[in-house]
């Protein structure tokens, strides 16, 4: 058992920044050639990967989303084509691909394959078979048997031409449902060789390399736990790789040291907090030997555990990552020589990627309150300070004087100004109460009765979203006045709708379902000749992003379609191209 201590390495204020949906796996790497880390994140929700851009100083306020397979659930690469740049690939757990995609040189990633695959829970890169090139290794269940999640699974290489495209590899046999994986030499003949963490079968697969793309049979070291993820490393000095593992059942950490020849002893277990994920290594103390970083996807308290220099972990350093850590990295992320800490959150993508500097908060303050300026927060625009040193050297403008600086607030029609403050003080209209200033609540500002309020706020009591004072909607016989004949009507529909659950009737002037006493006063009100504002009852088909419905052409305006014309049919038109 682990014993807590105070903290052996100073660390920065967290700071976290928004990816897709549901994120999963992190990749650290300098994709667009400028000599700082960036991120790649994997998000199994939306089916895609953020490209977060290192600013040079370790913040991250550019991204953007290029797509992958479905569901991707993590993210690794290396230069797949030869041409000096980092690819990248996907194990898409859905799609039943690995997907790879090709980077243009400046961090703008394609895809250029995508390799069948059942269920790929697990990749990554490595030059397994020596040839000089990065091929793709690959844990996934067997296509072939009856019932893959409950059968021993495989592990399978995507060797490279040495053109960035790959041919499926001979796999071999591994335990049931593989999570996570790592290959090196484990027993010094030159060849590398893999080692597969089976969450079902509560086992790791030892897969010697044979050379020449063939592999032993796999060696299973059974264990009481069920393993997430393993690294690969020489954790005591002694030359050889040695094995950590996280166990999610039991929140544990396993240590094994290899006696040189592939043979493992479990020599440690350590406790974790709650839901052990993924795990990483590196000399973060710069003492010498390798560190370990434990994240936790049901804990806010990751632990890294220091290594006393002969593969024991006696001590350990809380570390506070929120947002449910998932995949976590040591990486330079600010070129200071030291580790930081990186990793992709799963439960908020708000806050989708955690980003921990080593440091003492020394450098730079800018306010001179003692607090160094890429440490302190908040920092709303990302550019590592603070935001009321933004505002009172001028870099940002605070109309609303609130302290947030202006371009951190909504400002829906890119005015510079903050919608709450151009609407607080009647500096734009907001006629629904919404919040939302009307020129960005309707991109056409329609007014059809001409009385100065727009048609979006017009009262619409029977929600045709057609103004009232636009429509005659009394007028049932449509000889343009409401009289006799129309009492005559309404009455005769008295009562509740005869069919459920139908539309209401015409005569059903509030739309409540029922015609009665309201119905008649309404019709009343509008007693005589219809308005000169009364719209013809036209309508047409209107295009409401990939959808399509039939309405009136003030109807199509408020709802933000696109109206294609009069007595257009939705059945011929495609909303893909209105």
């Amino acid at each position: 058992m682990s014993t807590m201590a105070h903290a052996y390495v100073p660390f920065e204020p967290l700071r976290q920044y928004e990816t897709g949906f549901l994120s999963s796996g992190i990749f650290p790497a300098d994709v667009d050639g400028d000599g700082d880390i960036d991120l790649v994140i994997s998000n199994r929700g939306s089916n895609d990967v953020s490209v977060l851009y290192n600013d040079g100083n370790g913040i991250y306020a550019t991204k953007v989303n290029f797509p992958t397979g479905e569901v991707p659930r993590y993210v690794h690469g290396g230069d797949f084509d030869g041409d000096g740049d980092i690819d990248l690939c996907t194990p898409d757990y859905i799609g039943m691909t690995e997907t790879v995609l090709e980077n243009d040189g400046n961090g703008v990633f394609t895809i250029i394959g995508q390799y069948p695959l059942t269920t790929p829970a697990f990749s990554w890169v490595d030059d397994i078979d020596g040839d000089g090139h990065l091929d793709i290794l690959v844990a996934h269940w067997d296509g072939d048997a009856k019932q893959p999640s409950q059968s021993p699974a495989k592990f399978t290489p995507l060797l490279n031409n040495g053109d960035g495209t790959f041919i499926i590899g001979p796999s071999s046999m591994i335990g049931k449902q593989p999570r996570g994986g790592a290959s090196a030499d484990l027993n010094g003949d030159g060849i590398n060789d893999a080692v597969i963490a089976n969450f079902w079968s509560n086992s790791l697969s030892v897969i010697i390399g044979l050379g020449k793309r063939q592999w032993a049979d796999e060696v299973s070291i059974q264990l009481t736990g069920q393993p997430r993820y393993l690294i690969l490393k020489d954790l005591n000095g002694d030359g050889t790789i040695d094995i950590a593992a996280v166990d999610k059942s039991e929140n544990y950490l396993w240590i094994f040291h290899n006696d040189g020849n592939a043979n493992f002893t479990l020599i440690e277990t350590l406790e974790t907090n709650e839901i052990p994920h993924s795990i990483d290594v590196g000399d973060v103390d710069l003492d010498g030997d390798m560190d370990l970083i434990v994240s936790h996807v049901g804990s806010g308290q990751q632990l890294l555990f220091f290594n006393n220099g002969e593969g024991f972990y006696p001590t350990s350093q809380v570390i506070i990552m929120t947002a449910g850590p998932a995949e976590v990295k040591f990486a330079d992320v600010n070129n200071d020589g030291d580790l930081d800490i990186v990793s992709a959150n799963i439960n908020w993508q708000e806050r989708g990627v955690s980003v921990i500097m080593q440091g003492l908060c020394d450098e730079n303050d800018c306010n001179n309150n003692g607090l160094g300026d890429i440490c302190e927060l908040p920092d709303c625009n990302i550019n590592g300070v603070p935001d009321d040193c933004d505002i009172s050297s001028g870099l940002s403008l605070d109309y609303d004087n609130d302290m947030i600086p202006d371009e951190c607030q909504v400002d829906c029609n890119s005015n510079l100004i903050p919608d709450e403050y151009e609407i607080a003080q009647g500096l734009i209209t907001d006629c629904n109460s919404n919040e939302i200033p009307d020129d960005c609540d309707w991109v056409d500002l329609g007014d059809c009765d001409e009385d100065g309020l727009l048609d979006g706020c017009e009262e619409d009591v029977n929600e045709d979203i057609v103004p009232d004072d636009c429509q005659c909607s009394a007028d049932f016989s449509g000889d343009g006045q409401v009289a006799v004949y129309d009492i005559i009507t309404l009455i005769a529909a008295w009562g509740e709708n005869p069919i459920p659950h139908s539309d209401p009737v015409p005569e059903d002037l509030n739309v409540d379902m029922e015609v009665d006493i309201q119905d008649l006063l309404i019709l009343i009100a509008a007693w005589g000749p219809c308005s000169e504002y009364t719209l013809p009852d036209v309508d047409g088909a209107c295009c409401l992003q990939m959808h399509c419905m039939k309405v009136h052409e003030v109807s199509c305006a408020i709802l933000n379609g696109v109206y294609m014309g009069d007595a257009t049919v939705c059945n011929e038109i495609d909303c893909n191209e209105p």
